[in-house]
């Protein structure tokens, strides 16, 4: 194995069952593919627990793509991960929506396809940057290919019922890492059925290493109120698209009437709605400040 990048001493570095958590691997493969092959090198505390490193990490994604795309671990521990980017190259069309072999399934409805392609995706790129990069603009494509008549109804039902299962899974999988903070409640307003906005955010807000709850889409305003209560979340964050702006501006009045001041509302997908105090729209690289800007508050602060 090639030599890793220098690890800076205050780089965040991640415990065995969070990186179990980050890239599907299970806690035995990844202490096997580290003392049988050394594809990593964690660090070790002195209590002797394994501690690694963000790159690290990337790394073990990338073994997990390029095993299930057939290659031998073996053959690929020792190689540096830029070659191993090489050999998997074919998958990263990005943001080349939809990929070749995603056509050739789409074209037989061949869902089993679609899904190991797609999570072969997911494990490449890891649950940011495939939510981003790949899910997000493959669902905009493939619904403006509809519209066009180039992709049927059935093809692109499909695609995006494998891709809200891919999403799903990524934020499951991500949710369990434990001290995340803060704590955000995603879904979208009562008349509002588009929810992979509110689901892409929310599987970026658990890379960024908050505590995200997709609580589903079309909430009323009383159920959210409810779950923050019961969750003592900090955020709500609000997925609109085909809202109408009139119908917006009154749910968003009436949630913030029904929250405290202390629980911030976030918005993302429309145009900035505005005359809503206390209401603050943002895109998916504003969410991740947002919650870089929470975290460094006192804990007191997550109510």
């Amino acid at each position: 194995m090639s030599e890793n990048p220098k690890i800076c001493a205050e780089e965040i570095d991640y415990p065995l069952g969070a990186v179990v958590r980050m890239t599907g691997l299970s806690a035995h493969t990844i202490r096997a593919w580290e003392r049988r092959y050394g594809a990593v090198q964690p660090r070790r505390t002195e209590g002797g627990t394994r501690r690694y490193a963000a790159v690290e990490v990337a790394r073990l994604r990338l073994l997990r793509a390029a095993t299930e795309a057939g290659y031998r671990i073996g053959d690929l521990a020792g190689l540096p991960d830029a070659a191993i980017e090489a050999r998997l190259a074919p998958l990263e069309d990005r943001p080349g929506v939809p990929l070749p072999q995603l056509e050739e399934a789409l074209a037989r409805l061949d869902l089993g396809e679609v899904e190991r392609t797609l999570g072969l995706q997911l494990s490449a790129l890891g649950p940011a940057a495939f939510a981003r990069d790949v899910a997000g603009p493959l669902l905009r494509d493939m619904g403006e290919r509809w519209e066009r008549g180039e992709v049927s109804i059935a093809a692109e039902h499909l695609v995006s019922s494998a891709t809200r299962g891919i999403l799903a899974d990524a934020l499951r999988a991500g949710s369990f890492a434990a001290g995340g903070t803060p704590r955000i409640l995603f879904t979208t307003p009562e008349g509002e059925p588009h929810e992979f906005g509110a689901l892409i955010a929310a599987v970026t807000a658990v890379a960024a290493g908050a505590a995200a709850t997709y609580l589903g889409p079309q909430l009323p305003t009383d159920e959210v109120a409810g779950a923050v209560a019961a969750s003592g979340a900090r955020v709500v964050a609000l997925g609109v698209i085909t809202l109408p702006l009139g119908a917006a501006r009154r749910y968003l009045t009436d949630l913030r009437e029904r929250l405290s001041a202390a629980t911030e509302i976030w918005v993302g997908g429309t145009g900035p709605i505005d005359g809503v105090p206390g209401v603050d729209h943002i895109d998916l690289d504003e969410l991740g400040r947002r919650i870089s800007r929470l975290q460094r508050l006192p804990t007191s602060a997550e109510a």
